[in-house]
């Protein structure tokens, strides 16, 4: 229990301030690239999460197992 806080406590704080600056790109650039609104900034932001938050984990086991086979 201990360790699920600080670790969802991160993936929220990653998965806002992607979203956040996200939007902020948006603004200052003056593109088009969301357009359907808010939720787009959700998913986006979901997404950079889900891969700051996974990707270094799946990389440590990747290449923990390619040392075990050569």
């Amino acid at each position: 229990m201990k360790k699920s806080i600080p670790f969802l406590s991160a993936f929220f704080i990653v998965w806002a301030f992607s979203a956040y600056i996200c939007y902020l790109l948006n603004l200052i650039l003056d593109r088009n690239w969301f357009t359907n609104g808010w939720q787009e900034y959700v998913i986006i932001g979901f997404a950079i999460a889900v891969t700051s938050i996974f990707g270094p984990i799946l990389a440590a086991w990747i290449g923990k197992f390619s040392k075990k086979k050569s």
